[in-house]
């Protein structure tokens, strides 16, 4: 049976923090495939309107067209569905392509602390395991302890303990908004940051 893995997010943009997340995932849990799926309108957190959904898929494609030997694939499934992404309409059309494959999907601490809120949870635990991307710090004893509840309720939940790449995607928006490009290199992969300097995204 193989192991795919789902990578969902806003990406906007995607930046190195990513990178590092998306290749974690995929050696430890040595995956056979990674999804990487941008999503059109996320239900938790408003979208800057000076971005398209394309554009940030666009970015995604860019970023990980270098890791195509890890079999990391960008997808637009959420993008052309359009409407309201959430993850149990993409994970069921995934189930209909990858019938026999497990499926597992990434997500961070913070939100893995909220995952019994989320849309259709009961049919969603179903679908998959969870990968749980644990960060060091006061919110560890929290995410395990909260797994172990879920885990007695039959939901598959794997850890992922990796050094974060700590970056904050609004930091970088607000910077290149400022036209202050200094040092984004260390945070941003070179092919995506001059698509961003020739589209002028994110800048007022």
């Amino acid at each position: 049976m193989d192991k795919i893995g789902v990578f969902g997010g806003t990406f906007n943009p995607v930046h190195k923090g990513h990178e590092t997340a998306a290749i974690d995932f995929y050696n430890t849990l040595k995956l056979d495939k990674l999804l990487v799926i941008p999503s059109n309108i996320p239900p938790h957190k408003q979208i800057d309107s000076r971005i398209t959904a394309e554009e940030r898929f666009f970015m995604c494609a860019l970023c990980f067209e270098k890791y195509k030997d890890y079999f990391i694939k960008v997808s637009d499934l959420e993008i052309k569905k359009n409407g309201v992404s959430y993850t149990f309409d993409t994970l069921t059309e995934l189930k209909k392509e990858y019938v026999n494959e497990k499926l597992y999907f990434l997500l961070g601490s913070d939100m893995f602390l909220y995952l019994e809120n989320w849309y259709e949870y009961k049919n969603l635990i179903k679908l998959c395991a969870f990968a749980v991307g644990l960060r060091a710090g006061h919110e560890k004893k929290k995410v395990m302890e909260y797994r172990e509840k879920l885990v007695k309720t039959g939901v598959k939940i794997e850890l992922l303990e990796t050094e974060p790449f700590e970056v904050s995607s609004t930091e970088l928006r607000e910077q290149i908004k400022d036209n202050n490009y200094y040092n984004l290199e260390k945070y941003i992969s070179g092919e995506v940051l001059t698509y961003i300097k020739e589209k002028n995204i994110y800048v007022l």
